[in-house]
């Protein structure tokens, strides 16, 4: 139901908008629409007057939306990464001392890392992400992450490659790039959650190894994803 303040808004909105001279040449929809986008922050001023504030999604709590610039990309061909306005408590996450699979490195290539199976796979479960996107939103994501960096930082001889990956949707080029942002902000979250970058590594899939193979939303969201091997020490 319609509160009193966004009514007398709406009310408010339109009156004002009708009286625009009509050499504007706009459309009775449109200006019933521009009364409607008017009357919205009528709305949160009035409320705002009362002391009720509304939060808004752009600057939600960093709980809820994280998007720190990646720092680690391993890939040669993310050069199209452009990172965001860095967040006030944002600080660039370091890359792991030792590179999996390189010669005299102590831990082995991407081979040796598995799916996590039994109690793990509850702990290690995909991350997903909206369209185009590269942020961590929704409380279902933040807490799977938070369990998974309270998990990591208790055993630090586990090691975790996280997989970026996107939907069919656009040149491959483009969602190599998109991924590899994923899997590092899915990267920096675990980091800023107390688990030591030395036991987390990145790498971009792009479109190329759908979940889902549907061509639909439903398998589309289950396509953008960080997915997660792991390697015991």
């Amino acid at each position: 139901m319609k509160t009193h303040a966004f009514i007398i808004g709406q009310i408010i909105a339109y009156a004002t908008l009708m009286v625009i001279p009509s050499a504007c040449h706009r459309t009775s929809s449109e200006f019933w629409e521009d009364s409607k986008t008017c009357s919205r922050y009528m709305e949160r001023g009035l409320r705002s007057l009362f002391g009720q504030h509304i939060d808004s999604r752009e600057y939600a709590p960093y709980e809820t939306v994280w998007e720190e610039p990646p720092s680690f990309i391993p890939l040669a061909g993310a050069e199209n990464f452009s990172p965001p306005v860095m967040h006030e408590l944002s600080t660039i996450t370091p890359a792991p001392k030792d590179s999996p699979g390189d010669p005299g490195s102590p831990i082995p290539g991407i081979d040796a890392f598995i799916s996590p199976q039994g109690a793990l796979a509850m702990i290690f479960q995909n991350i997903h992400f909206e369209t185009d996107r590269f942020s961590i939103q929704g409380t279902e994501n933040v807490q799977k992450l938070r369990t998974m960096a309270d998990y990591l930082s208790q055993h630090s001889r586990i090691y975790v490659f996280i997989e970026g990956h996107a939907d069919e949707r656009g040149a491959a080029a483009y969602n190599l790039s998109l991924s590899a942002k994923r899997a590092n902000a899915i990267r920096t979250f675990l980091i800023h959650n107390g688990v030591h970058p030395d036991q987390l590594f990145t790498i971009s899939y792009g479109k190329e190894r759908p979940l889902a193979m549907g061509h639909d939303e439903q398998a589309w969201l289950q396509n953008r994803r960080g997915q997660f091997k792991i390697y015991e020490k």
